[in-house]
């Protein structure tokens, strides 16, 4: 129990040190992990990711032991009638594995793919002295993609509590990629997805059927990193990796039935 307490308090100093998920062009979707452990469960989930305000939400269901199915989404909706915006429309559908270790951990793997539609603007304002500027350059992205993805994750329940990691690798295949209308020559990026991720719930309480989860993750290009492919202000921008956290709830359908576990 005190070693749950421990990661529990390391967990949420990291969500809180988080400081903001920032506008990048490409936001990914969580990998998956459900927590399943036998034929005919199911979980649905739904969150938003703090400071962007984006949803998502996800359903995952064991039609047969050991195999799960799953479609995840994802909606963000800037109206703002300025220069700075960033919106996203992603859908995807897979479908994987999932096996218990005893009573307390649960590995899986799943693979899947996804679409996504995604634009973001912004200006970049530079100065030749402090009061004078010098140009401002405007940045209107926008990109259609197609996502194949695999996914791996590990999770210890122990009671009320849930800890787990999950780990995506994508290749994001853009339809097209543009910036103010011209075309971005880019047909494709590889991208490294880990995340952790806590859920908190009794399964003995009123709200067995539920729990609280927040997760913590990250996406980056790997290419962008060894620099093995050239870079320049629009492929930076375009590759550009960052950190996000979520907050949402997990209801189990199941459990409705008052399950005793």
């Amino acid at each position: 129990m005190t070693k749950s307490v421990r990661w529990d308090r390391v967990f949420l100093w990291l969500v809180v040190s988080v400081s903001l998920s920032g506008c990048v062009l490409y936001t990914p979707l969580r990998p998956s992990a459900p927590m399943l452990r036998e034929k005919g469960q199911a979980e649905v989930g739904g969150g938003t990711y703090l400071f962007s305000g984006r949803l998502e939400g996800s359903a995952a269901y064991s039609p047969v032991r050991h195999v799960v199915v799953r479609t995840a989404g994802a909606l963000r909706t800037d109206k703002r009638d300025t220069a700075t915006y960033s919106r996203t429309r992603q859908l995807e559908v897979g479908t994987g594995t999932y096996w218990a270790l005893g009573q307390r951990w649960l590995v899986g793997g799943s693979m899947g793919y996804g679409w996504g539609h995604s634009s973001r603007g912004y200006q970049d304002e530079s100065y030749l002295g402090i009061f004078r500027r010098d140009s401002t350059i405007t940045y209107q992205y926008d990109a259609r993609y197609g996502k194949p993805f695999g996914d791996v994750f590990v999770a210890y329940e122990d009671g009320p509590f849930t800890m787990g990691m999950a780990y995506r690798l994508s290749q994001v295949r853009f339809t097209t990629l543009t910036n103010n209308g011209q075309p971005i020559r880019l047909r494709r990026m590889t991208r490294n997805e880990p995340m952790l991720f806590m859920r908190f719930g009794n399964r003995q309480g009123v709200l067995q059927w539920a729990q609280l989860q927040l997760t913590l993750s990250s996406s980056w290009s790997a290419d962008l990193v060894r620099r093995s492919a050239p870079v320049g202000p629009l492929l930076t921008d375009v590759k550009a990796g960052n950190l996000f956290t979520s907050i949402g709830i997990v209801v189990y359908p199941h459990r409705f039935k008052r399950e005793r576990y």
